[in-house]
């Protein structure tokens, strides 16, 4: 894949639209989204969909397609934010104009359920889009850190030259690069590379998201392309044996070998819940793996750089980044770095 490139930087006064690609939220909600846009100092547009209600989806399928081609293709428009995630934004890929959106590049914001845009977009279009927290949330309540975060790359993308987590969250090496190339390959699985010698700093095109709408996609013409690139993924909600499923679903697809090295978020709420709950009916065995060990059987053993910890996703504070833009890990320093 050619080198992305970025969409031209958003500026105070801008139109911009809101569009619901995923599930609905409350008039309230609706109005504080109206208002985080308006604290950007931007103009929103609010798009039919965002009042909509089809089940747990904010319209159906053709509305909320028709919202988001509408949205790329008006000359004033400047920009789109998504309402918030949820369920249905993969229910779009067939109905996107992705021809017409290529030649339309815009800043398009959002994250979890939006990761089915920001891969498409990014393998599709060729520009960079936006990993961020969403406007529902009530951006007037947000932490200083988020809040810059998103400023920094929707309006001034080009002075950002490194991705940061909040004070107090340091960043976890799980594999650092070696010059050891006498490891064998990982087990079960053919065709894992050894680690790369030299440089300790490995540069790639950034791509993922959600875990689980990235295995969602496996298979389709809209699946994550991570040829050298460097794999981002976090998730909500899952237990261990969902995570585990996920991860090595993207392992026999080959996205862990393709990779240059791999980013991992915080992996919020995925821990088994209490086996004595009697509210819990999905238990399946009587022990569990940890996250930790899902990785180090699953991911680990392609012997790619990997970072763990890196505050992006859900939770709070969060970093905006650059979805398809080229970054850099350097796994001694700890950084994450972009030219």
């Amino acid at each position: 894949m050619n080198k992305l490139f970025y969409p031209r930087p958003l500026q105070p006064g801008d139109t911009v639209a809101l569009a619901a690609p995923s599930s609905p939220v409350p008039a309230a909600n609706l109005e504080a989204a109206v208002k985080s846009v308006k604290l950007l100092g931007l103009d929103p547009v609010v798009m039919p969909s965002c009042r909509e209600h089809h089940g747990y989806m904010a319209g159906t399928d053709a509305q909320r397609a028709a919202d988001l081609n509408e949205a790329f293709s008006r000359k004033d428009i400047a920009g789109i934010f998504c309402l918030r995630g949820g369920f249905g934004a993969m229910r779009l890929l067939p109905l996107l104009n992705f021809n017409m959106i290529r030649q339309n590049p815009k800043p398009l914001i959002g994250y979890s359920d939006i990761t089915a845009l920001h891969t498409s977009i990014n393998k599709l279009c060729g520009f960079v889009t936006f990993h961020g927290p969403m406007p529902n949330t009530d951006y007037s309540r947000l932490d200083d850190f988020t809040l810059e975060s998103l400023k920094s790359q929707l309006f001034h993308p080009q002075d950002v030259h490194e991705l940061q987590n909040p004070q107090g969250q340091e960043l976890q090496v799980l594999y650092p690069v070696s010059t050891n190339t006498d490891s064998p390959d990982a087990p079960g699985i053919s065709g894992a590379p050894h680690a790369p010698e030299g440089n300790p700093i490995i540069t790639g095109r950034l791509t993922g998201g959600n875990l689980s709408l990235i295995a969602g996609t496996l298979g389709s013409p809209w699946e994550i392309d991570t040829k050298n690139a460097i794999l981002f993924l976090e998730d909500v909600g899952e237990r261990p044996y969902r995570l585990d499923r996920n991860f090595t679903a993207l392992a026999l697809a080959g996205k862990f070998r393709d990779c240059a090295g791999i980013l991992l978020g915080t992996f919020t709420d995925c821990e088994e819940p209490p086996h004595d709950d009697p509210a819990d009916s999905g238990v399946i065995a009587d022990r569990t793996l940890t996250l930790q060990q899902i990785i180090e059987e699953v991911v680990l053993p392609y012997k790619k750089p990997t970072l763990l910890n890196y505050r992006a996703g859900h939770m709070y504070p969060q970093s905006t980044l650059p979805m398809g833009a080229q970054i850099s890990i350097d796994p001694v320093q700890k950084r994450i770095l972009l030219p």
